[in-house]
């Protein structure tokens, strides 16, 4: 007698305003995956909690609910589920909720190219199913003291790294205030934090944060900027998966429960190293590049290719 095995599809849940968007999603991805849709928050949580999910996909402007406030009670009930932002604002406030509360995994927006979306949805389903147990096991469990918990700050201000510096003392806090310098701190020591602004001597530095996490998978980057423009912190989700986003001018008590949140989040990252394949990044392009200044582009070919350096 022949046995007939059903394979499994992975979980994936969408939730959007929109019946026709649903409706589109539901299409593409039917063949791949068991496909689970909502325009009801409350039915999405629902059915997250009950079901072994692998991806999530919100809209961002919804009448009952926000689509950072859905993916983040996601996140709270469902650790494991990897969660995906797909909007047609690049709202400001909706970008930075997405690194500070959702933690999201990829930042899309409409109208999407459905390749690409493809391509973003299998990579995050094969990521959820390979780290799935590891959310098992207790993450949070005590870990021994560190002796010299370190931070790196890149920014052109002293005084920023002095405040540190004097408010911090539990941590060891280095500066660079020039690639230079950055590049010659990361050759010789290992950093659990980078906090960093997204100029540098007037320099756009960007590259340099994608690079980071390329290079270094268990750091934690915290950006700390005045900067407002809701396209570059999409490309700080996408191709440097920043872990918080905190701005100019610091508040040092919220940047102080932000270090230690990263440092513990680094923590995690390096007692668990399947957990770095969360937070892989988007590939620069040829044509962005082309772009970057020489003093970028070198650090780039220190850190920007190649295997990271810590596995």
């Amino acid at each position: 007698m022949t046995m007939i095995t059903t394979v499994t599809k992975p979980k994936i849940a969408f939730i959007d305003d929109e019946d026709r968007i649903l409706r589109s999603l539901k299409m593409h991805f039917r063949a791949t995956h068991d496909v689970f849709t909502t325009t009801e928050p409350d039915e999405l949580l629902s059915y997250v909690q009950n079901n072994e999910v692998q991806v999530v996909i919100s809209d961002q402007r919804m009448p009952k609910k926000l689509g950072v406030e859905v993916l983040k009670e996601v996140k709270d009930v469902s650790p494991h589920t990897i969660r995906i932002l797909l909007t047609g604002y690049a709202d400001l406030t909706a970008v930075i909720d997405s690194i500070n509360e959702g933690e999201i995994f990829r930042y899309i927006t409409k109208p999407w190219q459905t390749d690409e979306l493809k391509s973003i949805v299998n990579q995050a389903t094969q990521i959820a199913l390979q780290t799935k147990d590891v959310f098992k096991e207790n993450l949070h469990v005590a870990q021994p003291t560190i002796a010299k918990r370190k931070v790196l700050v890149i920014d052109d201000s002293e005084m920023v790294y002095l405040q540190m510096q004097q408010k911090f003392t539990q941590f060891e806090t280095h500066w660079a205030n020039s690639l230079e310098k950055a590049i010659e701190l990361l050759e010789n020591d290992r950093f659990g934090v980078a906090i960093t602004d997204v100029s540098l001597g007037g320099e756009n530095i960007s590259p340099v944060i994608y690079a980071l996490k390329q290079s270094f998978p268990d750091l934690a980057v915290l950006v700390l900027t005045s900067l407002n423009d809701s396209h570059t912190l999409i490309d700080l989700i996408n191709k440097g998966q920043v872990y918080r986003y905190l701005p100019r001018p610091s508040n040092l008590l919220l940047l102080e429960i932000s270090i230690q949140r990263a440092y513990d989040y680094h923590q995690t990252l390096v007692n668990q190293p399947k957990l770095q394949a969360r937070h892989v990044v988007d590939a620069v392009t040829e044509v962005e590049t082309r772009s970057f200044g020489n003093k970028v582009k070198k650090f780039l070919s220190r850190f920007g290719i190649g295997k990271p350096r810590y596995a």
